[in-house]
């Protein structure tokens, strides 16, 4: 049809190539604007977007666009890989709903290749308004979370209203690390405004307590001294002491996880009691190490009666019997928190206030320290307990095991992308898997994901992309674009990044404007290394 009447349909030729640009640039502000707040408003512009480059067809140029992209023709086979894998899997629908999710993934950087930003003025319009709106969300998020006077004991992933807390403090890291190129930069004014926000981002990621944050934080940090160090022997030693650095603070870590642990003396099962005043028999785990303020937390527990009582008293199911129900566990450690026998007796000990608190997912009757440390002190907390339930690293090291073990079956052509989560319900169930059904997630890493469904070969083309972006950047000394693909590379780690359209549409969008606007990027006073 394109041919047939040959290629005189341009949206161009009717309103102009500077009015056609200055819509694509606004709606690439509008998916900036929408990131951390709006699935709707990423939706329509991507979709937009797609459309009008469509409809502002241009063969000649297109081409010449797309072979000049190695990168993009490197996401263009893992494309192909990805619809490939539609043949071997077995759940199609599945599929088409997975396929949908990463539609953003290939659509936008192909659409900013095709239609590029032109300059370095337009970029920063981009870059601005999602720093603006990153910003905006987060005083929101914050006013939000601390203004709910109603309960003092809050799920800090309440922090983040509008998308998962843990994208968004994906999206908090880029904006410190646009502040920190604003400031660098010459051309831009008010250079108060970079600094204040840079202060105020970092408080919030302190707050946040997203584990993966700190962790992106301290390797932007060491990406940025490495970059800025030019010998050759410098940068072996800046290395070795890197690695120095890391065995002794890990070292240091689970010494003092151990301490914690050791400080506390697990009560004799001579000292334990048997029965309830009601005649009901008490449970002890005492292969359990954890303990609360002090107390431990498995023994002294006689499930049937607080189950009872709770049962009386709150509308929030606790699932009947199942020891392994969420809220029996808040239920139990709650208690232990305040020192109670966990029974009958010690459950009328508990408050309203203290019913509500469980009811909002708080194990503990104390307000907890916020931010950092309080992120440390439960991560190390986990350690003391062998149940995965509910524990950041030990459910992530459930996943990959998992994850392993499907991969290892199916290394060749991968599962499809179709059965990804169907395999990993299968393992669980032949496992007997101690997770719940509600964590019985797939890897939480990125990477571990596209090897599982695409194989051995989609694994690697899809590091591929990477190694190709980060060796290309590094070379023309352009720091900006490392820092947001160190950002991006960290998450993979622990985290389905492109899983959500939250995810996908932020990598997409930054990639697209990476790669699609080079020229930008490897001069100086835009965002690159001065």
């Amino acid at each position: 049809l394109v041919n047939s009447i040959k290629l005189q349909f341009m949206l161009s030729r009717i309103l102009g190539e500077k009015r056609v640009y200055s819509i694509f640039v606004f709606l690439y502000s509008g998916i900036a604007l929408g990131l951390p707040c709006n699935k709707v408003i990423l939706s329509i512009c991507t979709l937009l977007l797609f459309a009008l480059t469509l409809l502002d067809f241009n063969k000649v140029a297109y081409k010449e666009a797309i072979i000049k992209n190695k990168i993009l023709q490197v996401l263009s086979i893992f494309l192909f890989i990805h619809l490939l894998s539609f043949f071997w899997s077995e759940n199609i629908v599945y599929f088409l709903k997975d396929f949908n999710s990463k539609l953003p993934l290939y659509s936008l950087p192909l659409v900013l290749v095709l239609k590029p930003l032109k300059n370095r003025k337009d970029i920063r319009i981009v870059f601005g308004i999602f720093l603006l709106s990153v910003t905006i969300v987060s005083v929101l998020n914050l006013f939000l979370y601390f203004g709910d006077a109603i309960n003092e004991l809050k799920d800090i992933r309440n922090l983040s209203f509008f998308i998962s807390h843990i994208r968004f403090g994906l999206m908090v890291l880029f904006g410190i690390t646009i502040c920190t190129f604003w400031l660098k930069t010459t051309e831009l004014k008010f250079k108060i405004i970079p600094f204040i926000l840079i202060i105020y981002l970092l408080i919030y990621t302190y707050l946040a307590e997203v584990f993966i944050c700190y962790i992106g934080l301290i390797t932007l940090l060491i990406v940025v001294l490495f970059f800025q160090i030019k010998n050759g022997q410098a940068k072996k030693i800046y290395l070795g002491i890197l690695l120095l650095f890391v065995i002794v603070f890990s070292a240091l870590y689970f010494a003092n996880t151990k301490g914690i642990i050791e400080k506390n003396t697990k009560p004799l099962l001579s000292e334990l009691k048997t029965k309830t005043v009601n005649g009901n028999y008490y449970e002890h785990d005492l292969k359990s190490n954890y303990f609360l303020n002090g107390n431990f937390v498995y023994a002294n527990v006689c499930r049937y009666e607080i189950i009872k009582e709770w049962e009386k008293i709150s509308k929030v199911r606790i699932n009947d019997y199942n020891i392994n129900s969420h809220k029996y566990y808040f239920l139990v450690q709650y208690m232990t928190s305040k020192g109670l026998v966990k029974d009958s007796v010690g459950f009328q000990k508990l408050t309203s206030s203290d019913i509500k608190n469980i009811e909002n997912g708080a194990i503990n009757y104390k307000k907890e320290k916020l931010g950092f440390f309080n992120k440390i002190e439960s991560l190390q907390n986990e350690f003391s307990d062998p149940n995965p339930n509910g524990k950041t690293i030990l459910q992530r090291w459930e996943y990959l095991k998992a994850g392993y073990s499907i991969f290892i079956r199916n290394w060749l052509i991968g599962v499809g992308s179709g059965d990804i989560q169907d395999e990993f319900n299968t393992f669980y169930e032949k496992t007997n898997s101690n997770l719940l059904a509600e964590n019985r997630l797939r890897t939480h890493n990125q990477f571990a994901t596209y090897f599982i469904s695409f194989g051995i070969l989609g694994g690697i083309v899809f590091i591929l992309i990477f190694a190709i972006f980060t060796t290309f950047f590094w070379r023309k000394k352009s720091l900006f674009p490392i820092l947001f693909i160190t950002i991006i590379l960290t998450s993979f780690l622990s985290e389905d990044t492109l899983e959500t359209q939250m995810g996908v549409t932020f990598f997409a969008l930054f990639f697209g404007i990476f790669i699609s606007s080079q020229h930008c990027f490897t001069k100086k006073n835009l965002y690159a290394d001065q």
